[in-house]
Formats: C-alpha cells, structure tokens, sequence
C-alpha cells in the first residue's frame, strides 16, 4: 500500500532564512530529484509498516515491554509490572523509531532545522530475525546512495583498533 505524498507547503521567505545563514536557500527539486525523494518515502512507509505489524505480533506473544533497564525501574518504582521486551521489539522499535526521525523533518520542512537534518535513516538493515525485509533495505541503500546508516558507523567505530597496552618487560 503507497502512501500519498506528502503535501508540499510554500515557505516564505522570512521563514527560510530563519536566522540560519549557513544554509543557502533551497530552490525547487528538480522532478528527478522529487521523485527519489517521494521513492524514499514511500519505501521508508512500506518498511515501517511490516516493522509496526512485527510489534503488535510480538506483544501479542507476550514479547513486548520495556525497552530498557531505566523503564524497567521506572515502571518497578510505581508499582507496574515491569518486563523487558525482547530484543526483537526492541530492535523493530528502534528502526521505526529512526525512521519516523528522519521523515518528520519531511512533513514539517517550515519547522525542520537543516543543519540537523539526517542525509538517511540512522538503521540501512532489517532486525536480524525479519530477513523477509532484506529486499526492501536493499532498495532503500540504493535510493540512499553512499548513506551508511549511523549503525554501520557505530559499527565501524567500535571494531577499530584498539592499541595495544604492553606490561612491564
């Protein structure tokens, strides 16, 4: 199911300039360009959706709940039955999570702030247990050409080396 695009509101030119200088002021996309983008969009909608369908099954399975230790105390303090919720919720809450970050600057561009916008969504792979979305991230590090995703940063940081710490000799 596509979802309609999204409207496109006329920003005036008080409200471009918005007191950023660093950022020049954005003509109009060429439909190539709008057309990727509204591609991306789309797409991002489709992965969002199975993502969403994901977490209802696993709350259904009793899989879902707190998404981290601070909640799970949180809820304990106020007398809540507090569980942790599986790694899979956890993981389908995070890509939908980031995905939504990255569209609502989209749907609201007279209120986004440019020099925070994100090239991409933060996660360019499916959770680990939902292959069947392999396809679709494919498409999507397509549409997103050269965009790694903050995961395959956090990634790359965390595997570089680290140096050696050599005992007395």
């Amino acid at each position: 199911m596509a979802a309609p695009p999204l409207p496109q509101t006329p920003v005036n030119k008080s409200q471009a300039d918005n007191g950023n200088a660093a950022s020049p002021p954005k003509g109009p996309q060429s439909p190539a360009s709008q057309s990727r983008e509204e591609q991306r969009i789309n797409l991002l909608f489709e992965i969002n959706v199975e993502l969403l369908q994901e977490v209802n099954r696993l709350q259904a399975e009793g899989k879902g709940g707190a998404i981290s230790p601070q909640q799970v105390a949180q809820l304990k303090a106020q007398g809540q039955p507090a569980v942790q919720a599986s790694e899979e919720y956890i993981q389908c809450l995070r890509r939908v999570q980031a995905n939504l970050a990255y569209l609502m600057p989209k749907a609201q561009p007279e209120q986004a702030n440019p020099a925070k916008a994100s090239q991409g969504p933060a996660h360019m792979t499916p959770p680990p247990h939902m292959p069947q979305l392999q396809e679709k991230y494919d498409r999507l590090k397509v549409l997103f050409d050269g965009w790694p995703g903050l995961d395959a940063r956090m990634a790359a940081s965390s595997a570089s080396p680290k140096p050696q710490q050599t005992g007395p000799n």
